[in-house]
């Protein structure tokens, strides 16, 4: 039996990328998500941010782990909302734990 399960993340991708370095359960409007994301990739040393980094996999690897069990948390706090009334939230790492054993730093 195959199941479809739709993967989203409210309000934008940059949750998931600001859950590998940091719990948030802040409702953020979707604009404050950059800074803030670059704030914690500065304060990393891994440069600015921006929306079509085509390095964001190999940056964000290391703390994959961090951001699972971050987007788990939420995943707890939001149980048995909608979608579209969990803010923040995402679903992101039910793929990821998927696709894990494929996945390298190449």
């Amino acid at each position: 039996m195959v199941i479809h399960h739709a993967i989203w993340s409210n309000q934008c991708i940059e949750l998931w990328f600001l859950l590998h370095f940091n719990f948030m359960q802040s409702n953020l409007h979707r604009s404050s998500y950059w800074p803030k994301l670059t704030e914690l990739l500065v304060s990393q040393g891994l440069g600015k941010y921006e929306k079509n980094r085509t390095d964001m996999y190999h940056v964000l690897f290391p703390y994959m782990e961090t951001a699972i069990i971050n987007a788990e948390k939420l995943d707890k706090i939001n149980k048995g909302k909608l979608p579209s009334d969990c803010a923040p939230g995402t679903q992101i790492h039910t793929l990821i734990n998927k696709l894990k054993p494929y996945l390298t730093d190449m």
